[in-house]
């Protein structure tokens, strides 16, 4: 009887071996059905946080690139008003000089003058601000020009107005872009 019970108990040990064998595998298969699903929710959860983060970068980046573009094209627009205005106070007190000389009057009104100066020292100032070194020289050597022949008597030429007068709009032109190549004057005045 002792060899049936240990036949027995073998024959259970079998049992309880193959159906914790098969259990066990169920649960494995089961866990292994699971940990794709997971991984699944895990790389979609990953995908969707990269995805939003590249988003708001990229959104933070056009911001930034729109604000630069508006500054450039703002920038460009203040250094054509100001060389613009830089432009207007040569000609109009050019063109008082050349009205001194044709009427051999040696002096320019005492509130010419005073507003000559003042429009002067503004358009330095935000040329200063704006301009790159080769425009303020260029105004420099103009304005140091006139205020020779204004304050001082000296007797300039005409040519000598114009060819200073060009290479200032010529630096000017440079600096805001318009055209690379340099103007000349081809008249015979």
């Amino acid at each position: 009887m002792h060899l049936l019970l240990l036949a027995h108990s073998e024959v259970g040990g079998a049992i309880v071996f193959g159906l914790s064998n098969w259990l066990g595998k169920l649960w494995a298969d089961r866990l292994m059905q699971r940990e794709p699903q997971n991984h699944e929710v895990e790389l979609e959860h990953l995908r969707s946080s990269l995805t939003s983060s590249t988003n708001q970068q990229l959104a933070t980046m056009q911001t930034q690139l729109d604000i630069a573009k508006a500054a450039h094209v703002q920038d460009r627009l203040d250094r054509m008003t100001i060389y613009r205005h830089a432009v207007d106070i040569f000609v109009g007190i050019v063109t008082e000089i050349q009205r001194m000389v044709q009427q051999n009057n040696v002096n320019l009104a005492s509130d010419e003058l005073y507003e000559f100066e003042l429009q002067r020292m503004q358009v330095y100032a935000y040329l200063a601000m704006h301009a790159p070194q080769s425009v303020m020289n260029a105004h420099d050597a103009l304005a140091d020009l006139i205020l020779d022949v204004v304050h001082g008597g000296k007797i300039e030429t005409w040519e000598h107005f114009r060819s200073l007068a060009i290479q200032f709009l010529n630096e000017v032109r440079k600096g805001v872009g318009i055209r690379p190549e340099p103007i000349v004057y081809n008249g015979t005045r």
